[in-house]
């Protein structure tokens, strides 16, 4: 099974009623978590804004939906934002070798797929959360059936950066014609999926070509073979004879007799014969390549939930939820043990709450959870430990930072403009 990442897939609702339902506050705190809840959420999704607006701003010379030209040296930028905004939500980066050695193994899809990576520059794969699945794999045509268990990935964001035009190459002209129309050199592609197995992550390579299998291969050669071994064994020797034929129709010495005529009229059926029968076999092929492409097509399709420009609203609205919850958690936990905490023992009481509460398994971001809390003035540390304030004076706090966030126009006593405190940053 694969090990617990930091991913709360819990709604914030379904964590307010469990921690109101655990009854470990004073009732009058039990009664405001509501209050603290919705609040907590009007400051991370303000802070949040800005995030999504910069995050938009880096990637608008990269996007290949957005008219512009190529910003080679816009990459790095945008890179080093989206994978902060991939950490704030609890993404982990998969080692892309892994994936692409995958390609050699027959996949819970029962595909075998290579990937290729002309024209791409870099691609990275992220994923969230994890549960295990059984699935139902067919095969002898639907007649052959088996359950295996495999591991499902909740949420993977994919990132590709495609060459610029001083990169590339000739192999990678053919690639970037292959592709869909308005792709350009320099630019970059940001896609989500949901539930993908670990074994299928290569299909979600850009580049990703099914390859025809062992046993589909030897269903296609063996007809051939069978039934082209014996028409060329006949039709080679007619296939002499006209061309004799032809050698006297245009000038060469001797004279055609009937038979031979005859012989000759047999020939071009036969080799008539012989290229119906290969194209058959093509069209066979060709069906059968259709038939994986599709295949392809809908283990990516069905999959799909945002691209490009849409993923980084995802992203952002995922990162700030997750930091409502990761907040909200920490500061249950400190209220319900009526006393200072360390680290460790927030840590162990936000996963118990996790773990019995919510049936959830998570590797809770304790250090997240406490800078943001200490940020907001929702903690105060004593020494190694940690103490909480009450509910109604956490509101009280968030709520003067709240006010503080735009100060314009405020006088002070002196008739000056009081200076704007700075937001709150991650």
């Amino acid at each position: 099974m694969t090990p617990p990442d930091a991913y709360i897939p819990a709604s914030k609702t379904a964590i307010l009623t469990a921690a109101q339902n655990a009854r470990a506050l004073p009732e009058p705190d039990n009664a405001q978590l509501g209050d603290l809840m919705r609040v907590l959420s009007a400051v991370f999704h303000y802070e949040a804004h800005d995030d999504l607006d910069q995050l938009k701003a880096l990637y608008a010379p990269l996007d290949p939906d957005a008219p512009g030209a190529e910003a080679s040296d816009a990459y790095p930028g945008f890179e080093a934002a989206l994978i902060d905004a991939l950490t704030r939500a609890n993404f982990a980066e998969i080692d892309g070798a892994d994936i692409a050695d995958r390609g050699a193994a027959k996949l819970t899809a029962d595909l075998r797929i290579k990937a290729a990576n002309d024209g791409i520059r870099s691609i990275r794969f992220f994923a969230r959360g994890a549960h295990v699945e059984t699935l139902t794999i067919r095969s002898l045509f639907g007649l052959r059936r088996r359950r295996v268990e495999a591991d499902i990935l909740n949420d993977v964001v994919v990132l590709v950066a495609f060459k610029t035009a001083a990169e590339i190459k000739r192999k990678d002209r053919r690639a970037f014609e292959d592709m869909r129309r308005g792709m350009r050199p320099g630019a970059a592609l940001v896609k989500q999926f949901r539930n993908v197995a670990q074994a299928e992550l290569v299909t979600l390579h850009p580049g990703a070509k099914p390859t025809m299998r062992r046993r589909d291969q030897v269903f296609l050669a063996v007809p051939a073979l069978a039934g082209g071994v014996p028409v060329a064994v006949q039709i080679i020797p007619a296939v002499t004879v006209l061309f004799a034929v032809l050698a006297t129709y245009f000038g060469a010495r001797g004279a055609i007799e009937d038979n031979d005529l005859k012989r000759a009229l047999a020939a071009v059926s036969g080799l008539v014969a012989v290229g119906a029968f290969v194209g058959r076999q093509w069209m066979k092929y060709e069906r059968q390549t259709l038939k994986y492409q599709k295949q392809l097509a809908d283990t990516v399709y069905f999959r799909n939930t945002a691209n490009n420009a849409g993923v980084l609203d995802a992203l952002i609205s995922a990162g700030e939820e997750q930091d409502v919850k990761e907040a909200f958690i920490a500061f249950w936990a400190l209220r319900a043990a009526g006393r200072p905490l360390t680290r460790a023992e927030i840590d162990a009481a936000a996963e118990t709450f996790l773990r019995e509460r919510m049936q959830v398994r998570s590797d809770f971001e304790i250090r997240d959870a406490l800078d943001k809390l200490e940020r907001l003035r929702l903690v105060e540390r004593q020494g190694d430990r940690y103490a909480a304030p009450g509910v109604s004076d956490a509101l009280a706090r968030l709520d003067a930072a709240w006010d503080n966030y735009f100060r314009f126009g405020r006088m002070n006593d002196g008739g000056a403009a009081a200076a704007p405190r700075q937001s709150a940053s991650h």
